[in-house]
């Protein structure tokens, strides 16, 4: 039976109380299915990522009710490398596996194991080797504007819509390890460097300076994951939902540079993560036959 708004906002009230709430801001930027350039670096960059294992993580989207986003981040703690957290006063769980699932990344292909992406210091050598203007001695030195194209665009896009950063001048570790995982062809765990990331941010929530809510659009995922997990979670009657069409698309990036030179190696890259791309895809299709 439907309530009143007045009685659902009273109820939302008593989960997460007003003057605790977060600003649902444009941290987290969604990449269009069918987005282009008439530059040709950027087409290249963007023929590449959809081309990766976790493409989807740029674009995979749902609509929520922003009062269990809200709860969420209310919530939410980390216990064990899992996230434990409330919806409707209930209790929950999410871990690695659920977020990939979340983000649909696809899984390792089948034995081989996941390539250890290298620490800060040699992460450090590997952005110098990619023309950083600029002198690094730490991962904060490091600005994706001073990076030779067509690096500089993929960090942008991957800080933008991945990382939930508000700008896209530094990178973190986790980033840079993407980057060096997409440039070197490499096994790499994308979904592990994501949820570190993101209870890194549950396990730093009270510290933060701002009152941004970080990864808003992963947030909705995670909320969409567990109402459709457990259909007895009320669904607010679709007031204050924050819906597909209210994620900031990203646009493009100024700037982009035509060196043949680093189009050909771009495109050497997007053969080789065409070849890993349909293996998790073969395995992943494995996967659902058998389950």
């Amino acid at each position: 039976m439907e309530i009143s708004i007045a009685d659902q906002i009273a109820l939302d009230d008593a989960l997460v109380a007003p003057a605790d709430r977060l600003k649902i801001g444009k941290c987290n930027l969604r990449l269009s299915s069918d987005v282009t350039s008439k530059e040709a670096t950027l087409q290249v960059v963007y023929d590449v990522l959809k081309l990766t294992p976790f493409y989807k993580a740029f674009q995979v989207t749902a609509d929520a009710p922003e009062i269990y986003m809200q709860e969420f981040w209310a919530t939410a703690y980390v216990h064990n490398r899992s996230v434990r957290f409330k919806m409707n006063n209930k209790k929950h769980i999410i871990g690695l596996e659920q977020f990939r699932d979340i983000l649909q990344i696809c899984p390792k292909v089948g034995n081989k194991k996941f390539v250890e992406p290298p620490l800060e210091k040699e992460i450090l050598i590997f952005l110098a080797s990619l023309g950083h203007s600029g002198d690094i001695r730490k991962i904060t030195d490091v600005n994706v504007n001073k990076l030779h194209q067509p690096w500089r665009s993929f960090a942008a896009i991957i800080n933008k819509c991945l990382s939930g950063k508000p700008s896209y001048d530094s990178l973190r570790l986790s980033q840079a390890q993407i980057l060096w995982g997409m440039y070197n062809k490499k096994n790499v765990d994308y979904a592990y460097l994501l949820w570190e990331d993101f209870i890194f941010k549950i396990e730093n929530k009270n510290t933060k300076k701002g009152n941004a809510m970080y990864y808003p659009r992963f947030t909705k995922l995670v909320v969409n994951f567990v109402m459709e997990k457990d259909p007895s979670i009320p669904r607010r009657n679709k007031v204050n939902w924050h819906y597909a069409r209210d994620d900031p698309m990203f646009t493009t990036i100024n700037v982009i540079s035509r060196n043949e030179a680093t189009l050909n190696h771009t495109k050497s890259t997007m053969l080789g993560l065409q070849e890993q791309f349909l293996l998790r895809q073969k395995e992943a299709r494995r996967k659902l036959i058998h389950t």
